[in-house]
């Protein structure tokens, strides 16, 4: 029963509500999360660390793990004492490579067939998806990742976040250069995944592009994605 939650990549405010449904699904559980999409250099780990804390201490979850580095041989037996796994956000394909090199994108989908929860904040939201080319709008390739194909978790669509209505005539190029849906989440918004239903959760509705038509569902409606 994979369970996802997709953040659109706002404040703590904006995804309060799916903040909120985390902690009710995890039942205050063990968490790990990762910062890794992020450059240490430009934004020290130890302060990803506080700023995780100062978002969900306040809604009474406070077993909080940071990992800082997954290529020390970082594996699924590593992921069993927790019931959450918290991607936040960055450079999309920094974080993807990354996951891929160490093998943990396998991790990942071990973790969610097991029971786990998975949320994907902006970049984590992102790599969720089939395809990461959604990022190439916000993010540069500094890497040089040529394998864009994430981990494919939502139906065959990707994922776009940090969307604004300005946005619509470059997803819809995209979708028809894709050949596949994309679901378009503004920074008040997000969706939860289980199974093969996708709710929106938040302050907007969600977007979903085909290469003709785009589609809005509002907050708490399911979300259509075929």
């Amino acid at each position: 029963m994979p369970r996802l939650l997709l953040s659109g990549g706002g404040s703590a405010e904006d995804s309060f509500l799916l903040d909120q449904l985390l902690v009710q699904l995890t039942a205050r559980g063990p968490m790990l999360y990762l910062p890794i999409a992020l450059d240490p250099h430009q934004r020290p780990y130890a302060s990803c660390y506080q700023w995780i804390r100062s978002v969900f201490t306040p809604l009474g979850h406070d077993c909080i793990t940071m990992w800082s580095d997954i290529s020390a041989a970082k594996t699924e037996e590593d992921l069993k004492p927790f019931v959450a796994l918290y991607i936040g956000g960055g450079n999309t394909f920094k974080l993807l490579r990354d996951l891929k090199q160490a093998r943990f994108d396998q991790a990942i989908r071990s973790f969610l067939q097991h029971g786990g929860i998975v949320y994907g904040g902006s970049a984590g939201a992102i790599i969720c998806g089939r395809d990461i080319s959604t990022a190439s709008f916000l993010d540069h390739n500094d890497v040089g990742l040529e394998d864009t194909t994430g981990l494919d978790l939502l139906q065959g669509a990707s994922v776009w976040c940090h969307y604004q209505s300005a946005d619509d005539q470059q997803i819809f190029s995209l979708a028809s250069h894709l050949q596949h849906p994309i679901i378009a989440l503004s920074e008040k918004t997000g969706v939860y995944v289980q199974d093969n239903i996708v709710l929106a959760v938040g302050f907007e509705p969600v977007v979903v592009f085909h290469h003709d038509i785009q589609r809005t569902f509002p907050p708490s409606s399911v979300v259509l994605i075929e």
